[in-house]
Order: C-alpha cells, then structure tokens, then sequence
C-alpha cells in the first residue's frame, strides 16, 4: 500500500496542483483527499452528465475530453484534457448539485480521482501544504477561466473560415510559430468550433487552395501570405468571399 502511495505521489507531482508540496507531505494529503486511481479504456466514461458533482480528477496519463450534448444529440467539445492536467475541478468546487458535461476518456488513460469535500473542508491539522493547495487551486481555475474566454472569443465569430483562423492564430501564437500541431483530429476540431465537419473540411481545402494555409490531418501552417499573418497590424484582414476573391 505504501508503495502505491508513492507511486501515486510521484505522478501526481507532475500537476501545478502539487506544486510546492513536497514528496513526503503529498503522499499525506492525497490519503486526507481520498485519492483513488481509476484506468479508463478509450471511450469510456469517467464522468456523466447528471452525476452527483462531489469528486474531480488529476489525468497521470493519457486524455480526456469534456463535451455536452444538445437534444439531438449534436456533440460540443469544450476541451481536451491531458496529463497532467486537472478536470472537473470548478464544477466539483463550485457548490453545484450534478455535473453538467460529459468526460471521457480520449485514449487509455489513468487518473487521479480526488473528493472535492476534502478541499473544501481542511484537515484537523489545518496542515500549511493543505493551504497550499487551495491556492494553487485557485490559480488552476483562474487559468481554465481565461481559456475559457479564449474559446468563447474564437465561437464569437460567425463564419467558418473566421472562427478556424482565430483558432489556427491563437495556436500559432502559444506555440510561437507558423507551423504546429493541433490536439485535435478533424472531428474534434469540427466539435470545437461548433461546426459540422463537412463544412470544416470544405473550409480547409478551399483555404488549401487558395495558398492561406496548408494541412495534413492534425498539422498545419500558416502561409506569410495570409492576411491574417498581420497580426500586429490595426488594418481589418481582408475577408474571403466564398468564391476565394478578396471582399474590402
């Protein structure tokens, strides 16, 4: 037992949820949080929509990805998550009665699962790495909030082609260059934007054409040409008619 406690705490380490605690206190905290380690095969379900919100996770390995689904069943994928990130974390923090989103595992995956009750309510020790830990929590969220409002910035625009290239710039912009790789596969991505695949698809080959971008499934790279490689620049990029000629 005490060495799966170890072990537990040496993947666990790798979350900024830890950081700052040492070895020796994380292996006591995750006993006060109830930690319990949960293998996912590809596909499977760690969380459902109207599940009781009392438990979020750590991924050790592998990813997962948080979606909802509307009435007829049309999928939005809000994010993936992977190693060693956090998830579920506002929901389960947030005082709400059930989860609302749908987590799944993405590929095989291990992950860490944690009682939100147990973060909220300190030790009797009131242990300073358990202070500790709030804060980092709360510094995980704020950095999920802004994501979040990236996302929310990228759907604000109405077009395919303008919410696809707002995406390919936000990621050529972390990655700091033209070329890169997505995390996501046609589908997902197509999810992401809200947006049906045919129509993503159709997008990317007609922006393929016309020399902006080019694409090989998750790979992609932004051609100096683009008008929308002038990011610095305060003039409006121009805007592509659907026939590819340039519109003021």
């Amino acid at each position: 037992m005490q060495q799966e406690d170890t072990y537990l705490a040496a993947l666990a380490k790798r979350s900024q949820l830890f950081d700052g605690i040492g070895a020796d206190n994380l292996s006591a905290l995750l006993s006060c949080l109830g930690a319990r380690r949960v293998r996912l095969a590809k596909g499977e379900l760690l969380l459902r929509t109207g599940e009781k919100a009392d438990r979020f996770g750590i991924v050790l390995t592998g990813s997962l990805a948080v979606s909802t689904y509307d009435a007829d069943g049309r999928r939005t994928l809000i994010k993936l998550i992977r190693a060693p990130e956090v998830v579920a974390a506002a929901q389960a923090l947030s005082g709400a009665d059930m989860i609302s989103v749908d987590v799944e595992a993405n590929e095989d995956s291990v992950v860490l699962l944690l009682k939100a009750a147990r973060i909220v309510t300190p030790c009797e020790n009131a242990c300073a790495f358990h202070a500790r830990l709030v804060r980092n929590i709360i510094r995980t969220l704020a950095v999920k909030t802004l994501e979040l409002n990236r996302k929310i910035e990228i759907l604000s625009h109405r077009s395919t082609q303008d919410r696809l290239m707002a995406y390919l710039r936000y990621i050529a912009k972390q990655k700091g260059t033209a070329e890169f790789e997505i995390p996501f596969d046609r589908q997902q991505l197509a999810d992401y934007l809200c947006i049906e695949r045919s129509a993503l698809s159709a997008e990317i080959s007609r922006l393929s054409k016309l020399g902006l971008i080019t694409s090989r499934k998750s790979h992609f790279a932004l051609r100096r040409t683009s008008p929308w490689d002038t990011c610095s620049s305060r003039r409006k990029p121009a805007r592509l008619s659907e026939s590819g000629r340039v519109r003021d």
